[in-house]
C-alpha cells in the first residue's frame, strides 16, 4: 500500500464522524488517533518488559506518576523506543471490553511516557488549559468512540515492518493536507514536499562534507519554522547515511520551533518514533520568543510562512530591533510580510565557526522595498557581511498551497575564498528540471527530478557563469538611490484676485499691504516682484517670501529660475517639488557621468541634491534571466483562426447531416 492510499484510508475514517463534527474539529480526531495507533503498533512486543520494570517500582514502593515519570529512562530503555506505555494496555485490548472503554482508554492515555503525554495534550490546541481526556471524551459523548478506534485497529496497520518511518512521516503529511484542504486551507504552510526538502538539503550541505563527516563529530540542525518536522528529519537522514556510507559516527541533534499546536505535536511525535527524544522541539511563536535564544547552530534550514501578516508580533520586533546587537537590528520589512524577519532571526543564529542556512521564499524579499527602507537594508546586511552565496530560482508548481515562483537562498558565514563578495543566481525554473506527477496533490503538479536536482547542485558546486547562472560581485546589487531636482520659475499675476480667494486662517497683514499697493496685479517674474516689493519699502522676511511664492506665483517654464534669496543671484535655486524625480544609479556605474548622459541631455537646468542619496540593495533574478519570446507572426495567427473556422464548419455540417 502506498502512503497516499494509507494517508487515504486514515482520512476516510471521517465518515464516522459526519454530520457530527464539524469539518473544521475532524482533525482533532484523526490526527491524535494516528498518532496513538502509530505507537500502539510501534510498541508491541515491549508490554512484558516495562511490566517488568513497573513491578520493581511497586516492590520499591515508587508508584506515584512522578515516581514512574523520574524512571523515564529505564522505562524506554525496556521499551527500546524514546517513549513507553506503562498501562499494560493498547488500542486493540481496549476494543474487547467496550463497557470499559472510556476508564480504560484515560488509563492508558496516562500510562504514556510524559512526552508522548505532552504532545497528545498539544493536538488539543488547548495549550496549558489542555488535558489527556480531550482526546477521547467528545467521542465517548457522542457514542463514536469504541467505532472511531475499531476503525484504525481493525483496518489501519501502522507497524514498522509494514510502514517505515519515512513513509510514516509522508502519511502524517497526507493526512494534514486532507485535513487542511477540506476546510480551505492551504496544507503548505504545515510541510514542505520532500522533493524540495531534498534539493535544499543537498545544496545546503554541499560542500561541507569534511566539517561534517568526522567520527565523533556532533552536528546541529535547526528549523525555526519546524511545521511537521519534515525538513529537520530529512536532513538528518541526508547526514546519517552518508555518515554510514562513509563508515564514521556522527550524532546529529535536532532543534526546531513551531508556532501552531497541533502541528508541532505531529513534529515531535515523528521525531520520537525515529529514535529521537525531541528535546530541542519547542513550541511557540519564533518572532516573539525565541526558545533557543542563546544557541548557535550548524545547519538551518526552513520554508517561513509566505505573505503572512505580522502586526501582532509587530510592536514586540519593532522594541528589539532598537537594541543594535539583536537579531532584528539590520532592519524591519512591512508587517504585512515576515519571511525576512525569519531570515534575520537564522542570520543571528548562525556559529562564528562556520554555519549554512538554507531558506526558501517567494518573490517578495528579492527586491520589495525602496533604497533605505527595511526591506532595502536588510539585503544591504546579507551582503555587507559577505553571508549571501547563492540564490536560485524555482518553477511554479512545485508547492501544494501557491503555484508561484519560489526561490532558494544559501548562506554562509565561512565562504570558501573563490566564493568571497560573490553571489551565484541560479535559473532552475527549466522544464529539463521538473517532471509531472501522474497525480497532482492541490497546486502541486511537478516535481524536481532526481537529474534536475544533481544538475542544480552541480551547477552551484562550480560556482562559476554558465547558461542558467551568472556570477555576480556584491556590488551589482547595490544602487544608489539619487534625488533629481529641477528649478522652480514663477510669475506673478492677479495677485487681489487671488488673495480673495484664499482661506481667513492663510491671511496676514503683510501679506493685505502687499494685495493694497495700486501695481500689484501686473505680470512681474519671481525677481521683478520682490524688486517691486523693495521699492514700496516692503520688509520681506523668509515667511513673506514663502507666502507671496505659495499662493501669488504661478509656475510657468518660460519664466526665470527662482532663487532663495530673490534678489541675490548668487544664492541657490528653489527646486519645483513637482518636477522632483529620482534615479537609481548602479554602484559600479559613474554617477556624475549617468547623469550627464541620462539626466543633463533632457533637462539641462538639472542638478542632484547628493545629500538626499540613499544606497539600495535588490536582487532582480528575473530580469537577469528574463529571456525574449517573439511574438507570433500575424501569419501564423491568421492560419489558426482559419483552420478554426474551418473546424467549426465541418463540426456544424456534421450536426445537419446527422
Amino acid at each position: 500500500m502506498t502512503a497516499e492510499e494509507l494517508g487515504q484510508m486514515i482520512w476516510n475514517v471521517k465518515e464516522l464522524l459526519r454530520n457530527v463534527y464539524d469539518n473544521k474539529d475532524v482533525e482533532d480526531v484523526i490526527l491524535p488517533f494516528t498518532l496513538l495507533r502509530r505507537l500502539d503498533c510501534v510498541l508491541v512486543g515491549s508490554e512484558s518488559r516495562v511490566a517488568a520494570n513497573m513491578k520493581q517500582l511497586e516492590e520499591l514502593g515508587q508508584t506515584s506518576q512522578e515516581d514512574i515519570d523520574n524512571m523515564m529512562p529505564m522505562l524506554m530503555d525496556a521499551a527500546g523506543y524514546k517513549f513507553y506505555n506503562t498501562s499494560g494496555l493498547s488500542l486493540s485490548k481496549l476494543i474487547t471490553v467496550p463497557a470499559d472503554l472510556t476508564n480504560n482508554f484515560k488509563t492508558y492515555l496516562e500510562g504514556f511516557s510524559p512526552n508522548i503525554r505532552e504532545i497528545l495534550k498539544n493536538f488539543t490546541g488547548k495549550g496549558e488549559n489542555a488535558s489527556l481526556s480531550d482526546i477521547f471524551l467528545n467521542l465517548a459523548r457522542k457514542n463514536l468512540l469504541l467505532q472511531v478506534t475499531k476503525a484504525f485497529v481493525l483496518n489501519i496497520d501502522l507497524s514498522p515492518d509494514k510502514v517505515d518511518n519515512h513513509m510514516m512521516g509522508t502519511v502524517f503529511e497526507i493526512v494534514i493536507r486532507y485535513a487542511k484542504e477540506s476546510v480551505g486551507i492551504g496544507a503548505g504552510q504545515f510541510y514542505t514536499p520532500r522533493d524540495i526538502v531534498r534539493l535544499m538539503t543537498e545544496i545546503t550541505l554541499l560542500g561541507q562534507e569534511d566539517k561534517i563527516y568526522q567520527d565523533g563529530k556532533i552536528i546541529s540542525v535547526y528549523d525555526p519554522c519546524c511545521g511537521t518536522g519534515g525538513i529537520l528529519t530529512l536532513t538528518k537522514d541526508t547526514i546519517e547515511e552518508t555518515a554510514k556510507e562513509r563508515r564514521v559516527d556522527v550524532t546529529v541533534n535536532l532543534f526546531g520551533q513551531e508556532l501552531n499546536d497541533k502541528t508541532y505535536a505531529l513534529c515531535k511525535s515523528d521525531i520520537i518514533m525515529k529514535g529521537d527524544e525531541a528535546k530541542g522541539i519547542a513550541v511557540g511563536d519564533t518572532l516573539l520568543i525565541d526558545e533557543f535564544r542563546d544557541q548557535k547552530f550548524n545547519f538551518m534550514l526552513a520554508n517561513p510562512p509566505y505573505g503572512v501578516d505580522r502586526k501582532r508580533e509587530y510592536d514586540s520586533v519593532s522594541a528589539e530591533a532598537e537594541d543594535k546587537s539583536s537579531r532584528f537590528a539590520p532592519g524591519l520589512p512591512d508587517k504585512s510580510d515576515g519571511q525576512l524577519l525569519f531570515t534575520l532571526h537564522m542570520l543571528h543564529k548562525m556559529d562564528p565557526k562556520g554555519s549554512r542556512v538554507g531558506i526558501l521564499s517567494n518573490g517578495s524579499p528579492l527586491f520589495n522595498g525602496g533604497a533605505g527602507s527595511g526591506w532595502s537594508n536588510i539585503r544591504k546586511h546579507m551582503l555587507d557581511n559577505d553571508l549571501l552565496d547563492a540564490i536560485i530560482a524555482l518553477p511554479g508548481g512545485l508547492f501544494y498551497g501557491t503555484g508561484i515562483a519560489t526561490y532558494l537562498w544559501i548562506f554562509d558565514n565561512k565562504k570558501p575564498e573563490s566564493h568571497k563578495n560573490k553571489v551565484l543566481l541560479i535559473n532552475a525554473a527549466k522544464d529539463e528540471y521538473v517532471q509531472p506527477m501522474r497525480k497532482n496533490l492541490g497546486m502541486k503538479n511537478i516535481l524536481v527530478s532526481d537529474y534536475g536536482r544533481n544538475e542544480i547542485c552541480r551547477i552551484y558546486h562550480a560556482f562559476e557563469t554558465c547558461d542558467n547562472a551568472k556570477l555576480m560581485d556584491k556590488d551589482d546589487f547595490f544602487y544608489t538611490y539619487i534625488t533629481v531636482e529641477r528649478p522652480l520659475r514663477l510669475i506673478y499675476k492677479d495677485v487681489k484676485t487671488k488673495y480673495a480667494a484664499l482661506d481667513e486662517k492663510k491671511r496676514s497683514e503683510a501679506l493685505a499691504n502687499i494685495v493694497a499697493l495700486d501695481d500689484i496685479d501686473t505680470e512681474r517674474t519671481d525677481a521683478e516682484f520682490f524688486a517691486y516689493l523693495e521699492s514700496k519699502k516692503i520688509k520681506t522676511t523668509a515667511k513673506l517670501i514663502k507666502d507671496c511664492r505659495t499662493f501669488f506665483g504661478e509656475v510657468s517654464e518660460t519664466a526665470p529660475e527662482v532663487h532663495v534669496i530673490p534678489l541675490d543671484d548668487s544664492s541657490d535655486l528653489v527646486a519645483d517639488t513637482n518636477l522632483r524625480d529620482y534615479e537609481s544609479i548602479p554602484f559600479k556605474t559613474d554617477i556624475q557621468e549617468y547623469f550627464q548622459n541620462e539626466v543633463l541631455r533632457f533637462a539641462p537646468d538639472a542638478w542632484m541634491d547628493r545629500e538626499k542619496d540613499k544606497i539600495g540593495c535588490e536582487f532582480p533574478i528575473s530580469k537577469l534571466f528574463y529571456e525574449y519570446q517573439p511574438l507570433r507572426s500575424v501569419e501564423d495567427i491568421l492560419a489558426d483562426i482559419r483552420a478554426l473556422e474551418e473546424d467549426e464548419e465541418q463540426s456544424i455540417q456534421s450536426l445537419i447531416n446527422d
